[in-house]
């Protein structure tokens, strides 16, 4: 007999965003030991302002993609996968 579980998908946006911050972060706390979770790019843009005399506004986003990152966010996916 086939059985259904229900899994929310915020449950898994938690779970891949928790695994890249601390992924992330043992990555950084290991770099030294094992430099190559340190690898990475970043990817986004450079801040913009928009000034409207009244309102200035500035957006800009970046994002840091590592080895440890990949791997932390794979774990949370597969963390997702078992419940």
């Amino acid at each position: 007999m086939l059985v259904r579980r229900y899994r929310s998908t915020g449950l898994l946006v938690v779970l891949l965003v928790a695994g890249a911050f601390i992924g992330g972060a043992l990555g950084a706390l290991f770099a030294q030991y094992l430099p190559f979770l340190a690898l990475g790019e970043t990817v986004g843009f450079t801040p913009t302002t928009l000034n409207l005399s009244v309102l200035k506004l500035t957006v800009g986003l970046s994002l840091r993609i590592t080895v440890a990152g990949v791997l932390g966010i794979l774990f949370g996916y597969f963390l997702y996968r078992q419940l």
